[in-house]
């Protein structure tokens, strides 16, 4: 009996690896007319067999559609680096989680942004070019905000809190080590005192419509983390902006864990929070450490 079982396992467990290993981790160019060159993306889509069988049990559902902005230094090819599509891809196999479609992009240190001067649109580009042409490609995934969830780290947790806010294209956020900026970017690092200067106005009040203190990331849900020993000292601002957005009766839920501000810390959180990302629940509860408050340069 304990042969057949052990049989069994296996080939359960080989079913579900090539199940996974037949999904689509891809990179791409995709064209675009706003930013006037073609954009470096990487996809996971999940299997045909993946999805006959989801869509049989559901068959008046869409799959999410989850966009993911990395950090100012990390692109679209991390998620493949680090065994993050292939996690999820995993999951979809052994149908633990919903399949969902990932699109992953290239930043070019937008901030994820429209510059200031109108001369590089990248909020355009994601929202009227990369999406529409995504959920044109794959009617199966997104298609209205219920479906589409938006995730970012670093600048790009800056990023997905700007889009919730800014739009209502996204019923989900996860902002993992949100760079939470705001003017005259005095504690921000040269390296990246350009790229904000072309993006923002450095005013205050006229930087308003970008700060996530101030539209809280609209209403969509937020997922905010950050590693207890971030270089930058970010743990204490994504306590204060989610106890902020909290009193504002905002749904939040604040992890801070163990970890810098690196994919050691990164690609663990991803893997663990798939599920929530799908549109399910989390897997486990969260931490929330208690942090000082603590400035250190961007």
């Amino acid at each position: 009996m304990r042969v057949l079982k052990f049989v069994l396992w296996l080939c359960i467990s080989f079913a579900c690896f090539a199940a996974a290993g037949n999904s689509e981790s891809s990179l791409e160019d995709f064209p675009s007319h706003y930013l006037k060159r073609k954009v470096p993306i990487s996809l996971h889509v999940p299997t045909r067999e993946v999805l006959s069988v989801w869509k049989a049990a559901n068959p008046n559902v869409h799959g999410r559609l989850i966009l993911f902005l990395p950090g100012a230094f990390d692109g679209p090819k991390d998620l493949i680096r680090y065994g993050i599509y292939t996690h999820v891809a995993q999951l979809e196999a052994e149908h633990q989680i919903p399949p969902a479609l990932w699109v992953s992009v290239t930043h070019y240190k937008s901030w994820y942004a429209d510059r200031k001067d109108g001369s590089f649109p990248f909020e355009k580009f994601l929202l009227e070019e990369l999406l529409p042409e995504m959920e044109k490609r794959f009617p199966e995934f997104g298609g209205s905000a219920g479906f589409r969830t938006v995730a970012g780290l670093s600048m790009g947790g800056f990023g997905a809190l700007n889009l919730c806010g800014r739009t209502s294209l996204f019923t989900r956020c996860v902002a993992l080590s949100p760079a939470l900026v705001e003017p005259p970017f005095k504690h921000v690092g040269w390296w990246l005192q350009r790229s904000l200067k072309h993006t923002f106005p450095r005013e205050a009040e006229a930087f308003i419509p970008w700060n996530p203190f101030k539209h809280l990331g609209g209403t969509a849900e937020l997922y905010l983390g950050c590693g207890t020993e971030d270089k930058y000292g970010l743990a204490p601002t994504t306590q204060s902006f989610s106890e902020l957005a909290r009193k504002n009766g905002r749904v939040v839920i604040l992890d801070l864990r163990p970890g810098g501000h690196d994919w050691d810390y990164w690609a663990p959180e991803f893997k663990r929070l798939a599920p929530w990302l799908h549109g399910g629940v989390l897997p486990v509860k969260p931490i929330a450490l208690k942090m000082q408050q603590s400035v250190k340069t961007l």
